[in-house]
């Protein structure tokens, strides 16, 4: 008689994949298969849902090949509010597990091992959107959480952050320096100012050498130009040299009489931002770019969009030995 390998049902599958995504995703709660989930609908069953503080709830639908409706299913969540979360769901993906993954001796590790593919659905404002926009991509379950942790930020916070960032550089900023002519230009040394000064807080909540924001650029610092130049210098010191070198330089050519006054509109403007939550996982940065450069042909300015920049970014990390 020959032995026939178990059977997994998509639910099974289904609880296996979250249970490695609860491993790949720290400070996330990941449910499988759960009911009384979603506000007004307590018999609807998702099967995966992932919540964060800060973040929007992200649904994942899965099926085994040829998964004609998981598709469909994912788009049915968009819109939808979990119970006691504060934001509603901005991002569903669609994911076809492989067919002989159903008769793997140890699923968990069949899973971990696997060849998936999905896409993301997103909801901005009546308006979805699916990326790819044909066909799927193709990664691990390593890759699902990336995609996971990159969509679950809220898109209102991102919206709110970028026009925060834009209006301090952009308005305050301009009146301090009396920016009458090739305003585009300032606003983009004023954009890397800000960026670094968002990465500045960040640091220092993770290197006890390095000062906050407060102390180097508070309404208390005496100097605050040179005081943040100083400290920039240490940070150097340690790395970040993409961030902080040109930043550096931009700061110490401030004019002297309007240094003091630009920084503390960039600090709160920084705090804002930070305030949102969006900077912990989205170029902010980015975005804004494409927002101030408003002429790119006149500029001959032709630049990587975020999301290739991030792809970009992974793949080669990926082909790094012994770096996480």
């Amino acid at each position: 008689m020959t032995n026939r390998r178990p059977h997994h049902t998509e639910p099974s599958a289904n609880g296996a994949l979250a249970d490695l995504l609860k491993g790949m995703l720290p400070g996330c709660t990941v449910h499988p298969e759960q009911t009384r989930l979603i506000a007004d609908r307590p018999s609807l069953r998702l099967d995966i849902a992932v919540t964060a503080p800060d973040r929007a709830p992200v649904v994942v639908e899965a099926e085994y090949l040829p998964a004609h409706t998981a598709e469909a299913e994912a788009a049915s969540r968009l819109g939808l509010r979990v119970v006691d979360e504060p934001n509603p769901i901005e991002a569903a993906v669609a994911l076809r597990y492989p067919a002989d993954l159903g008769h793997a001796d140890d699923l968990r590790t069949a899973i971990a091992a696997a060849g998936l593919s999905y896409c993301v659905l997103t909801q901005d404002g009546e308006d979805m959107q699916r990326f790819p926009s044909a066909g799927w991509l193709d990664g691990d379950v390593t890759d699902l959480a990336d995609l996971i942790r990159l969509v679950s930020v809220p898109q209102r916070a991102v919206t709110a952050a970028t026009e925060a960032l834009e209006e301090g550089i952009a308005l305050d900023v301009a009146r301090l320096l009396g920016m009458t002519d090739n305003v585009q230009t300032r606003r983009m040394a004023c954009a890397i100012v800000a960026n670094a000064l968002l990465f500045h807080e960040r640091l220092a909540g993770r290197h006890a050498t390095i000062k906050p924001l407060h102390r180097v650029c508070g309404p208390s610092v005496a100097n605050p130009q040179r005081a943040v130049a100083d400290a920039w210098r240490h940070i150097l010191d340690v790395n970040y040299w993409a961030i902080f070198a040109i930043a550096r330089d931009l700061v110490e050519q401030l004019p002297p009489d309007a240094a003091a006054g630009i920084l503390h509109v960039l600090r709160e403007t920084a705090q804002r931002i930070t305030a949102t939550g969006a900077i912990v996982a989205h170029d902010l940065t980015g975005r804004l770019f494409q927002r101030l450069i408003a002429d790119r042909k006149y500029l001959a300015t032709f630049y990587t969009r975020p999301e290739s920049a991030a792809l970009l970014a992974r793949l080669a990390v990926a082909k790094l030995d012994g770096v996480d």
